[in-house]
């Protein structure tokens, strides 16, 4: 079994459940990543064979957001939704995007198109957005299978490989699938594998398997602080460093999330990236950051979690089932928001530099008013309820068993 990430951890962190679960039912697995996933991937305890070097998607994706602040003087978070963009800017955003991620496709698709041959699948399990994914099993004739990480945007049909017609695709990823003598795809993937709870899906994906979300955020020595419940109601905080919100010259939102929570009266933990870390500068007393440190592993001692709804992050905390104030840096993570506050399990506040006074508010009526907690754990009973990773490597396995 081939796994194919994005090369970004919080993307190949989904996949790591279903990894092992393959794993342990006796298959062979390997991952094909950019270096940039790479030492992710063997900390989850996966071999990793590197491909495309020689493009940062990370930094493509940044370009993207560039496009719009130049443009318009305002980030994403500012718009919200897309619609709200105007149209010929949303049309080069859009365009960038794409042209990030097909840049990644062309960069890894020797390497990784020669490593597959000699290693030779029986299954690709890609990321949904890695564009590369369909094209490897295309040239090999083995299943294709997407795992996806959140909530899918209806959008999503307009994406290469999930509904949008060849024609429409970038010049670029049809040439090439023409050097590679491969047949593009309308629709890729044999099956979905969706962790995520049905009552958040906003746009339900082809032959979708819905999963339980089983929350993996690397791997550490547990730390003493934490081998005890907290003495006060905890707050975690984290954010995402595939973030390009904030515009130069305003205070970063991880910022204004700690200065929101300055005297609370909470234990509150930050979970952040070495480049956060820097950003943050001193805390006030009563503020524990942490680099590196997996967030399900906080989320469990948590009484209310305050973050961006990224995906992952959103997942993490809902499976924990703890209520959750969240602040979306984008229209993906608009959507995630708005799915978690619908079933009453969090609150969102719009905007990309939002008033702490909103935030402390948001975190007080979350500590005191049950109604929250209760919709938290009854969401995350709904995860729990799902099939297991296990089950879904079963299905893979029937695939290839079929075909033989």
């Amino acid at each position: 079994m081939l796994f194919i990430p994005l090369a970004v951890a919080s993307h190949y962190y989904p996949m790591v459940p279903l990894a092992w679960a393959l794993r342990t039912a006796g298959h062979e697995v390997c991952v094909a990543a950019q270096p940039g996933v790479a030492d992710a991937v063997v900390r989850s305890g996966m071999p990793v064979c590197t491909v495309g070097a020689s493009f940062d998607l990370f930094a493509g994706l940044g370009r993207a957001q560039e496009v719009m602040r130049e443009e318009t003087g305002r980030s994403l978070a500012g718009f919200g939704e897309m619609s709200a963009i105007p149209e010929d800017v949303r049309r080069r955003y859009v365009a960038a995007r794409n042209a990030a991620h097909t840049g990644a496709a062309v960069a890894m698709a020797d390497e990784l198109i020669a490593f597959a041959r000699s290693w030779r699948p029986d299954v690709i399990v890609c990321d949904v957005v890695a564009l590369v994914g369909p094209l490897v099993a295309e040239v090999l004739g083995v299943p294709l299978v997407y795992q996806a990480w959140g909530p899918q945007l209806p959008a999503m049909v307009r994406f290469p490989g999930h509904g949008a017609p060849v024609d429409s695709w970038p010049a670029e990823l049809r040439a090439l699938y023409e050097r590679f003598g491969a047949t593009p795809r309308a629709v890729g993937g044999v099956l979905t594998v969706d962790p995520c709870p049905p009552s958040l899906h906003v746009h339900e994906l082809p032959n979708q398997l819905v999963t339980r979300f089983v929350p993996y955020n690397g791997s550490t020595v547990v730390p003493d602080w934490l081998r005890t419940p907290p003495e006060r109601p905890r707050v975690g905080v984290s954010w995402s460093v595939s973030n390009f919100a904030h515009l130069s010259g305003q205070k970063p939102p991880l910022a204004v999330v700690v200065e929101a929570l300055e005297g609370l009266g909470a234990d509150v933990v930050v979970t952040a990236a070495a480049q956060d870390r820097a950003a943050l500068g001193p805390v006030p007393p009563g503020v524990r950051v942490e680099e590196g440190l997996p967030l399900n592993l906080v989320a469990a001692t948590c009484s209310v979690a305050v973050n961006h709804a990224g995906a992952g992050t959103m997942l993490t905390v809902a499976a924990a089932g703890v209520p959750q104030v969240m602040l979306p840096q984008e229209p993906g993570q608009l959507r995630n928001a708005e799915t978690v506050a619908a079933v009453g399990a969090g609150t969102l506040i719009r905007g990309p530099q939002t008033d702490p006074v909103r935030i402390r508010a948001a975190v007080q009526a979350l500590l005191a008013e049950r109604h929250w907690a209760e919709a938290a754990r009854k969401l995350r009973d709904e995860n729990a309820a799902q099939t297991t990773p296990a089950e879904a490597a079963r299905v893979i396995a029937e695939l290839v068993a079929a075909r033989e």
